[in-house]
């Protein structure tokens, strides 16, 4: 790959980056901490890769309840449904990319996979039982492996803090829509937990897409002894969702689980091990046929950290998961996967302002053999003009799934199937301006070879088969943020944009989010938000540009009660999810008017 001169200049080797899931998490206004760079807390000023955090809280605060909704906070990311409204598939964008691309990691272990993809969960998940929520861009599978081309999302269950507390939220809308969520949280001597559960339910704003789901979350963890913390976690939803533009019933269950261990055996020395499970059913009835599918997914790690002095960081991995999927569109049922994997990691820190990383990774698969993936990076910060230059070059990889090489009713097998290989490169500046201002700007490149991609066959046939394009195929592009507050931030803003040069679909070129709060009383607060999406298209088909625009508030009516509300759309705008030739456009939802209390105890 051709790098100009002050790309080398803003790359620097080092430090292999392996999976840590960390034992415990100590931040501060000053330095936030990031912990999905390489799976322990670092500063966000030493990260060498893209990363963008999200505060949950906030994010709820602004009305934004919707994990893919959220997601769109971020440069870089457009996140969106192209089958419905609320409750219908998602779909995620990186950096160009399409949703196989990207890695969901929920508590350490890595969910869905080539063989069960991201958008049942991201159509699912809410952002009101989440701690933290990190968005990782740029090829990772040096320490994530496969679907990490476009980048990773890491997110964790919280960990209970303080005296024991609940809360309870309830809201109400446009289109039949109803919600309500409940947690509780705290700590009793060495024991910490946070337990939540939720029931939402719309109309929707269309014919026959009606969605229901319930949800809960848990995590409880305990220090036995000065040196071992044990905990375990837990996440689940069970939802129906009424899919109007191909008239099917689709049900979703997913349960998972993980269970760990963290060792502080010395100063130096913290080991980390972990058993997680993930279980998604999906039953679509298209009246009469009905496909089912149940893919589960096994997963055991250990991970050691050894910090060697001042300046060196190593840390070492072992894994193995195990993966099934059986579905009435099978011939052979189950289909099976294991792979096991390792890899080392050294960070390096010659001086106080330079950090300089890398990446090894080695796994191998029963489907498909082996890959190696590696990634190295440089973070440098001015620190008399608070300016932190970063950059980095790595490679990741797409793995086939199993209906792409088995086949099922509407593709053909192709056990000739090899992964994805992806190369990319970034270069980036984040800026401080005056005290409470950011600006971030990355451009990036991705060279993607041996795509994977359905090629249907040609007319009246339904059928078509998953290859491998010949050649390669680049996304490339810029993504900026620019965030800040006035007036003792009493006034905040944020905005983040994405600007496609190359996309592996006909993704827009431009992506905008931007809002801003006023906070006029230490009880109210009022904002304004907006969302761009310029022309593009779906599967050939056009879509056309639109600007959707909400505003939302709160008001603190005792200590113990708030009332929010929103309005979405706020201009009633005509716009298209999804153009698609067979059935028609599937269109995004008019104006909606939305209030709830919040209950604290």
């Amino acid at each position: 790959m051709p790098l100009r001169g002050e790309y080398r200049c803003a790359l620097a080797l080092a430090a292999l980056l392996l999976p840590l899931t960390a034992s415990a998490e100590v931040e501060n206004d000053l330095t936030p901490l990031v912990v999905s760079a390489l799976r322990f807390p670092q500063p966000a000023s030493s990260v060498t890769s893209s990363v963008t955090l999200l505060d949950p809280q906030d994010l709820e605060a602004r009305g934004l309840r919707q994990f893919r909704e959220a997601l769109n906070e971020a440069p870089g990311v457009i996140a969106t449904s192209t089958s419905g409204q609320t409750g219908a598939v998602s779909s995620l964008n990186i950096r160009g990319t399409t949703t196989p691309y990207s890695q969901l990691v929920v508590d350490g272990m890595s969910l869905g996979g080539s063989s069960s993809p991201l958008g049942n969960l991201l159509a699912a998940s809410r952002v009101y039982d989440i701690g933290r929520l990190e968005i990782l861009r740029g090829p990772q599978g040096a320490i994530y492996g496969a679907e990490s081309v476009g980048g990773v999302l890491w997110m964790e269950t919280p960990r209970g803090s303080g005296t024991p507390h609940g809360s309870l939220t309830a809201e109400g809308g446009s289109f039949s829509s109803f919600s309500v969520n409940a947690m509780h949280q705290g700590e009793v001597g060495p024991l910490s937990y946070f337990v939540s559960g939720g029931y939402e339910q719309t109309a929707n704003d269309a014919s026959y897409q009606n969605f229901h789901q319930s949800s809960a979350a848990l995590r409880v963890e305990a220090k036995l002894d000065k040196v071992w913390t044990l905990g375990t976690t837990y996440r689940g939803f069970d939802n129906f969702f009424q899919d109007g533009v191909y008239l099917d019933d689709d049900r979703v269950n997913e349960n998972f689980a993980t269970v760990y261990a963290t060792g502080v055996i010395s100063a130096r020395w913290t080991t980390h091990f972990q058993i997680g499970h993930q279980q998604e059913y999906y039953h679509a009835d298209y009246h009469p046929s009905i496909y089912s599918s149940d893919f589960g997914a096994t997963a055991a790690s250990t991970d050691q950290r050894i910090v060697i002095n001042d300046q060196l960081l190593l840390l070492a991995t072992a894994f193995y998961n195990h993966d099934s999927f059986a579905s009435t569109s099978t011939p052979t049922n189950p289909h099976t996967d294991n792979r096991c994997g390792a890899g080392a990691a050294l960070e390096w820190t010659p001086i106080t302002d330079l950090t300089t990383s890398g990446a090894l990774r080695w796994e191998d698969y029963d489907t498909f053999g082996s890959q190696l993936t590696w990634r190295v990076g440089s973070a440098y910060q001015l620190t008399k003009t608070d300016t932190t230059f970063r950059g980095g070059v790595g490679t990741s990889y797409h793995a086939p799934g199993f209906l792409d090489i088995y086949g099922s009713d509407y593709g053909i097998a192709n056990p000739n199937l090899v992964a994805t290989d992806a190369l990319g490169w970034d270069l980036g500046i984040t800026q401080k301006l005056a005290e409470h201002h950011q600006l971030e700007l990355t451009w990036f490149r991705n060279q993607i070879k041996d795509q994977i991609k359905y090629v249907p066959y040609p007319f009246p046939s339904m059928m078509g088969q998953m290859v491998n394009l010949p050649g390669t195929t680049t996304t490339e592009g810029l993504e900026a943020g620019f965030s800040g507050g006035w007036l003792d931030c009493t006034i905040n803003y944020r905005v983040a944009w994405t600007l496609l040069e190359k996309s592996l679909a006909e993704q827009p070129r431009n992506a905008v989010t931007a809002s801003i709060d006023w906070k006029p009383t230490t009880k109210s607060m009022i904002g304004v938000g907006m969302s761009h999406l310029s022309e593009h298209a779906f599967a050939g088909d056009p879509i056309q540009a639109y600007t959707l625009a909400r505003v939302y508030g709160s008001y603190q009516l005792t200590d113990k009660i708030k009332l929010h509300a929103r309005v979405e759309n706020l201009f009633n705008q005509s716009y298209e999810l999804y153009n698609d030739r067979w059935n028609g456009p599937i269109k995004g939802a008019g104006t909606g008017l939305y209030a709830g209390l919040t209950f604290d105890w």
